[in-house]
């Protein structure tokens, strides 16, 4: 009796309860639930005698195969490996359980009943989750680091071409301008000739076209990979500059310039014309804006649909304004409370991180500004962000050119 006592204690501190299933001829003819069931559970051990499906309805539906693969085992006397599966427990939350069997046979070998020692590992498993999101966030970072770099080393390996393409055209500009009189003048005395068998008549305004074309091309690529680097470049994490915040709406038009030509034919800004600048950081504002219009962007459904970005001063309140609207599939009224929480995303399978809108919604918050949202599903978003304008720097207001 003394070691049984010992031995109930023991198990008692090493699992949360104890199930025990009598066999007999390998089928369960009796099933006990110890009464640590009802707060791993919710259910009493009364609920398990009166209701002998109820252990089985619990199970998670998409965990019973396996729990139940393990009961057979266990009836036929075979050693199965513990089980971590989901339940559904009485108050209609999932949680965690650690399911491991000890088999008790006769002296024939045959079993005779099994019991169940079951861990609530809930806790557990929302601190591998929490451990595996941090860890996709380091991924990620690791990898938005190795692509800032990429994208300084492109930029910089563009930059050499473009500069030879741009030193020549300029050159074949000025060559063509000094040879169009002495043309024109042959021209007139000898009459129409060719040039690449194109008569002269016809390709002198296209050569001229075509050099202009190739020298703005080149100074388009220019501007383009000057400010991918400036993107890139490591951010100083201070709050002290002095932020144009249209410039920072231009730079983030820029960099997702080539995504908005694909997502929408119908994208518009309507910039203030005279806006106070603010106390923040540039980079960090561009890195919110490029984030939301990323979001806007994908959220269409055909190239028709419209993303506007406005900006605004709100003299009253002090504050600058701005707005970046879509028409896309919108967010569900169930998720809009949540989408600049850590790690939710609707785009998990899409390789979303949920990570955006939360490290978005902290730039905003220390700029100490406020990012908000408005949605209707199937209709559209419209991101607001609200930052304040520091008193010195009311008068600082930038024309737009």
């Amino acid at each position: 009796m003394e070691a049984e006592n010992r031995y109930k204690k023991l198990v008692n501190y090493l699992t949360d309860y104890i199930y025990t299933v009598k066999i007999k001829n390998n089928t369960a003819i009796g099933t006990y639930h110890g009464p640590g069931c009802v707060a791993i559970t919710g259910y009493t051990p009364d609920d398990y005698l009166k209701d002998s499906d109820l252990w089985y309805r619990m199970i998670h539906p998409k965990d019973r195969e396996n729990v139940l693969r393990q009961a057979q085992l266990a009836l036929i006397g075979e050693e199965c490996e513990p089980v971590e599966h989901r339940i559904i427990h009485q108050d209609g939350t999932t949680r965690w359980i650690k399911n491991k069997i000890v088999i008790t046979k006769n002296d024939t070998g045959q079993p005779v009943s099994y019991d169940g020692l079951i861990n609530d590992i809930t806790a557990l498993k929302r601190a591998e989750t929490a451990a595996a999101h941090r860890s996709r966030q380091l991924r990620q970072a690791e990898k938005m680091a190795s692509l800032g770099t990429l994208v300084a080393g492109i930029a910089h390996e563009v930059n050499n071409p473009n500069n030879f393409l741009m030193l020549n055209a300029l050159l074949f500009t000025k060559m063509w301008k000094d040879a169009l009189p002495i043309l024109d003048e042959y021209s007139q005395t000898n009459g129409e000739f060719c040039l690449a068998g194109i008569p002269y008549s016809e390709c002198k305004d296209k050569i001229a076209q075509s050099l202009d074309g190739i020298v703005k091309g080149s100074e388009r690529i220019s501007t383009i990979t000057k400010r991918l680097t400036e993107y890139a470049k490591l951010d100083s994490d201070s709050l002290n500059e002095t932020v144009d915040i249209n410039s920072v709406i231009e730079m983030s038009v820029a960099i997702t310039g080539t995504l908005i030509k694909q997502s929408t034919s119908n994208f518009t800004m309507n910039l203030a014309t005279f806006l106070p600048r603010i106390r923040g950081n540039a980079q960090q504002l561009e890195q919110v804006v490029v984030n939301l219009i990323t979001n806007a962007c994908q959220s269409l459904q055909d190239t028709f649909s419209e993303i506007k970005i406005t900006t605004a001063y709100d003299a009253e309140r002090n504050r600058i304004r701005i707005s970046i609207e879509d028409h896309g599939i919108g967010i569900k009224e169930s998720d809009i409370n949540f989408i600049m929480d850590p790690f939710f995303t609707t785009k998990r399978n899409s390789g979303g991180t949920g990570l955006g809108l939360s490290v978005s919604y902290a730039i905003v918050k220390n700029h100490n500004g406020m990012l908000t949202f408005k949605s209707e599903e199937h209709k559209g978003t419209t991101a607001r962000i609200l930052l304040p304008v520091p008193r010195e720097l009311e008068s600082l207001k930038q024309p737009i050119p």
